[in-house]
């Protein structure tokens, strides 16, 4: 059997890469180019494809659905990673400052992702 924690590898380094581009300079990911999207956006997929990521590769790794209580873990877990990285971003002063509302993106997207991947497992069971 292989080690649980290959499955969550992608979740993990979705998570990395959330922090890095929420907390890195701003002129460091410009990427020369413009696209209308809101910034919300962003941070909702950002966070649901996370929790996403993360309920599968949990569920996938002990072969059940996970617990309601798990669930909340994952969803709190990345809501008070969201309100952590807005508040660093406007006390790390790089050309970022804090949203209340990229937080509530985050919020949203996590708990949207949770819900979402609870019904699809139940689907594909």
């Amino acid at each position: 059997m292989l080690n649980p924690w290959i499955y969550r590898a992608p979740a993990i380094g979705w998570g990395f890469l959330i922090l890095y581009s929420c907390l890195a300079p701003a002129e460091n990911l410009d990427p020369g180019f413009s696209i209308e999207i809101s910034d919300k956006l962003v941070h909702f997929i950002l966070y649901f494809s996370w929790v996403v990521l993360l309920y599968f590769g949990s569920s996938r790794a002990y072969k059940r659905r996970l617990s309601r209580r798990k669930m909340l873990t994952y969803w709190i877990t990345a809501a008070i990673i969201g309100g952590a990285v807005e508040m660093l971003q406007g006390a790390m002063e790089l050309g970022r400052n804090a949203d209340f509302m990229d937080g509530l993106a985050n919020t949203g997207g996590a708990m949207v992702g949770i819900i979402t991947s609870r019904l699809f497992h139940k689907i594909l069971e």
